[in-house]
């Protein structure tokens, strides 16, 4: 079986939990797509404190207050995230108020899909890095140098921010070379670019929390 870093690793561990897999949660057989299922909104890992949200073309994950921006396909349907150059896809089957996530090619081997439930949140709020009670604040961040340049960030009504230098792990909010903000509880939209490269979603951010968005390439 491929090995990956961490980093690739980690990312499947928060939507599957692959080393802890109950059996109940193996996919039915007769489980099929419907296509008159309502795709976008949010939608839980039953047991888990991980989401993943539709919007458009677009697929958010959360987990421990971290969200991950990647694209969502409904003719499929599938979700696509680049991680550190690598590609990963992750085929989708929804079903009224279900939907499972299927295993990518590079973990076929573990042969477990994941599900999800709809549910009216996103997000759990933690993550660590406090903030004021009434305010939370964001750290937009990368992991590796993407070879575009300085990104440039805007956040819905709050202005804009750059980034300028990477981690190797998640840093905390207010870290230099990050784009940071102070906001009021809410959902706000956001556009990151640099030379060649576009990023648009929402994040939801609740008081007295550090909620941390890394672009990937």
């Amino acid at each position: 079986m491929k090995k990956f870093n961490y980093g690739i690793i980690r990312f499947f561990l928060f939507l599957f939990a692959l080393t802890v897999v109950s059996c109940v949660e193996e996919e039915p057989e007769d489980f099929v797509n419907d296509e008159n299922t309502n795709y976008y909104g949010n939608w839980k890992r039953d047991g888990y404190e991980t989401w993943v949200n539709f919007s458009g073309t677009t697929a958010t994950t959360c987990n421990n207050g971290q969200q991950t921006v990647g694209t969502f396909n409904p003719s499929e349907p599938s979700m696509t995230f680049v991680i550190q150059g690598e590609t990963i896809k992750f085929p989708l089957e929804f079903n009224g108020n279900t939907l499972w996530m299927g295993v990518p090619d590079q973990a076929i081997d573990t042969n477990v899909a994941a599900r999800y439930s709809r549910t009216n949140t996103f997000c759990d709020g933690s993550g660590g890095g406090g903030t004021s009670d009434e305010n939370g604040n964001i750290v937009f961040w990368i992991q590796s140098d993407l070879g575009c340049g300085n990104i440039s960030v805007t956040l819905q009504g709050q202005g804009s921010g750059m980034i300028t230098s990477y981690y190797n792990s998640s840093p905390s909010c207010g870290a230099s070379g990050c784009a940071n903000f102070t906001v009021a509880p809410g959902t706000y939209s956001f556009t990151a670019s640099c030379q060649n490269r576009t990023w648009e979603s929402s994040i939801t951010v609740t008081a007295g929390q550090c909620f941390k968005m890394q672009l990937y390439q």
